[in-house]
């Protein structure tokens, strides 16, 4: 028998908790705590001419029933710049305002004859996506971590906190509480976004085959493992910490199972971070399994104070790539009809462009739906002459309505239920 010291075990279950991590369930018996605009698609005010080319498809796809439905959230986290993935045409103050960070416009992929898409979308402009406009919060904070508190707990301003994440919340009210996982996030630790009263919602490292403990040293894997078991019972008279953490480790242990049959992965997808992330979603989300929501924190850095140009052109390629080839996946598994996908990001960036060929912290920004919905534009495109005090876009999509969206008209669940005040679906979006 090979013995294991005490560095051994440590390093064993820091490389196990890696793995596969509680995102966290708030539990009442453990207290464990780890304006809409409405209306069909709409085009966009400006002030230029039709620019040449075919515009994007208003093909729809209609979804499943309510009960197959899931979601795909693409959570880019850092600011992404919603005037580069979604430009004006033929705006002279675009291209006043951004003497260093403006795309030709001879590049861009129109949608409407203001609008249009980055040149490196074109797989997501042949498909077609409805484009949301101005997205954000009427009170923007300019701090990443107040906005992304605010995008992960669905909260409009900075109080009060919740206990729960919005995608928490959806989970508990759509999810099967017996369910092994309901809610998964693909990065490497849990998000706050998922964090649950009720069912549970965990992380995995993508890279990853979700085994639970990490068979590392495979001649001692039994024994691990068996070690593992026996630490996940726990016992009513036990404080809450250890019972918290032995309940973590029997949320694991079962993923771990459910993991181990997740149907073959497809080949074709890029060799990229997010071309591995989705490539897991498409397996996860293909069976009956109990997982409903599927958050995907997008690796790359969209926070582009400097290089913005060559920077977020590399992101939009990943991201089109990557995007491109999940629908495709979800497609060819005969599910594509079940799966949302939507993309989240604390702000946008200011208007003006800065000295280092960046951009920085602004507000508003551009959001997108992918999957069974109406093409098109919603919402007004923010005005470029009448910005806020901060030469920031003045949102014009409530985060909530767009929220309230993914809650109400594509899982069915009153908005009133996961998100505070009376946040209105943005109507024509999910197709029908």
């Amino acid at each position: 028998m090979k013995l294991i010291n005490r560095r051994q075990f440590l390093e064993l279950g820091l490389a196990a908790g890696a793995t596969v991590a509680v995102a966290g369930v708030v539990d009442a018996a453990l207290h464990y705590s780890t304006g809409s605009s409405g209306g069909a698609p709409s085009g966009a005010p400006g002030s230029g001419t039709a620019s040449s080319g075919p515009a994007m498809p208003v093909a729809n796809l209609q979804p499943a029933a309510l009960a197959d439905r899931r979601l795909l959230v693409l959570d880019m986290a850092g600011g992404n710049d919603g005037l580069s993935m979604v430009p004006p045409l033929g705006n002279a103050l675009y291209y006043a305002a951004r003497p260093r960070t403006s795309l030709p416009e001879a590049q861009i992929l129109p949608v409407s004859a203001a609008v249009g898409l980055h040149p490196n979308l074109v797989k997501l402009h042949a498909r077609g996506a409805a484009i949301i406009q101005g997205v954000g919060v009427p009170q923007p904070d300019l701090s990443h971590f107040e906005m992304l508190r605010r995008w992960w707990a669905g909260q409009m301003d900075a109080t009060p906190e919740t206990l729960t994440g919005f995608l928490g919340r959806l989970c508990d009210t759509i999810g099967d509480p017996t369910a092994t996982a309901v809610g998964v996030s693909l990065g490497y630790g849990p998000t706050p976004a998922l964090i649950s009263a009720k069912a549970v919602t965990l992380s995995m490292d993508p890279y990853s085959s979700g085994a639970f403990p990490a068979p590392i040293v495979l001649d001692a894997h039994a024994a691990w493992l068996a070690g593992w078991k026996n630490m996940a019972e726990y016992a009513p008279t036990e404080t809450v910490p250890f019972c918290s953490a032995r309940n973590g480790a029997a949320y694991a242990l079962r993923f771990s199972q459910l993991a181990a049959n997740f149907p073959p992965a497809d080949p074709a997808y890029p060799a990229t971070e997010l071309g591995t992330q989705l490539s897991l979603a498409a397996r996860m989300l293909t069976e009956d399994n109990g997982i409903r929501i599927v958050h995907v924190p997008v690796l790359g850095d969209f926070d582009t104070h400097d290089d913005h140009l060559v920077r977020h052109a590399a992101l939009m390629a990943e991201l089109d790539a990557a995007l491109d080839a999940f629908l495709v996946d979800l497609a060819q598994r005969g599910i594509a009809d079940r799966v949302l996908v939507a993309t989240t990001s604390e702000f946008g960036r200011r208007l003006p462009d800065n000295a280092s060929d960046g951009l920085d912290h602004g507000a508003a920004s551009f959001a997108t739906f992918v999957g069974p919905v109406r093409n098109g534009l919603y919402g007004q495109y923010p005005s470029l002459s009448a910005l806020d005090p901060n030469d920031n876009l003045v949102v014009q999509v409530p985060m909530a309505d767009y929220y309230a969206t993914i809650a109400e008209a594509w899982f069915g669940v009153p908005a009133s239920e996961v998100l505070a005040g009376s946040a209105t679906p943005i109507g024509g979006v999910i197709a029908s």
